[in-house]
């Protein structure tokens, strides 16, 4: 199965929690990966380490995050490092 985001729920300081097209709601943890670039200062991806600039994170119509800087994350490799949700009904 091909994976994609269909909504943004919530951004917190490097986790976005989403809802995929399987119907799950998952949480994406970009901290490790944010603070890698950080500490390489990639010029691109070491950007989302403000806080501020990683909240303006949105979704392109292929279902994957992006910030528009032209950083983005396929949506696959976001599933399966992200956890599972459970949702109060």
């Amino acid at each position: 199965m091909l994976y994609y985001i269909k909504k943004i729920l919530e951004i917190e300081a490097y986790t976005v929690t989403c809802l995929f097209n399987t119907g799950e709601v998952r949480m994406i943890d970009l901290t490790e990966i944010v603070h890698k670039y950080q500490r390489i200062n990639d010029g691109l991806v070491s950007q989302l380490s403000d806080k501020s600039y990683f909240k303006t994170v949105a979704l392109d119509s292929y279902g994957t995050l992006v910030w528009d800087n032209g950083v983005d994350f396929d949506p696959d490799n976001l599933y399966n490092m992200s956890i599972s949700i459970l949702q109060s009904a």
